[in-house]
């Protein structure tokens, strides 16, 4: 089933196949609850927005048409449920928080301890300069960096245009080269 495509595993659930279900959670679940995480500043809300998301589909699955379209229709879903939490609890105002990024962990060979602790600090500036993002900038680079998505799967995602996203994405970038200087421009004036 690994090599199906998730148009064909949702369509399979569709006519009762409950374990092409469990092929689409294992190839997605992390990537929404990641993204979920981002979104609601912690794990908690995550876990419960990556359960909801997935019951939504399971819901969905005989309305969904085949568009090889299925992992943005998935973090719309996502993201719509993260915004209809935060709107009911906090507000939309107020997206991230401190730690919200905490525990999402780049792929990589662990580098020396001098190495490591430098990375550590980049990517804890990094996290910092991505809070502080506008909503939908952080929205639109966490898709592209993080998420590895497609400026179209981003698109459709956020219900903009393309050439929105491109803005977006270009904007965020120009923010974060922005707030990562003065964060290191903050560090050597503190030396």
């Amino acid at each position: 089933m690994d090599e199906l495509s998730d148009d064909d595993l949702i369509l399979m659930y569709a006519q009762g196949d409950a374990d092409a279900f469990d092929v689409l959670f294992d190839r997605h679940h992390t990537s929404v609850y990641n993204f979920a995480r981002l979104m609601l500043d912690g794990p908690e809300g995550a876990e419960e927005i990556m359960q909801e998301a997935f019951l939504a589909v399971a819901r969905a699955a005989k309305r969904y048409e085949p568009r090889s379209r299925f992992r943005p229709w998935l973090m719309r879903i996502v993201r719509n449920l993260c915004l209809n939490r935060l709107q009911t609890e906090r507000g939309r105002r107020r997206i991230l928080a401190e730690g919200a990024m905490e525990g999402i962990e780049l792929i990589s060979r662990e580098p020396a301890a001098p190495a490591r602790i430098e990375r550590d600090e980049d990517m804890a500036a990094l996290q910092s300069a991505v809070r502080r993002l506008p909503e939908r900038q952080r929205e639109a680079i966490v898709l592209y960096a993080f998420e590895q998505m497609s400026y179209q799967e981003i698109g459709q995602v956020l219900g903009v245009p393309i050439n929105t996203v491109k803005s977006l994405i270009h904007r965020a970038r120009a923010n974060l080269a922005g707030g990562l200087a003065q964060d290191t421009e903050g560090k050597t004036d503190g030396v």
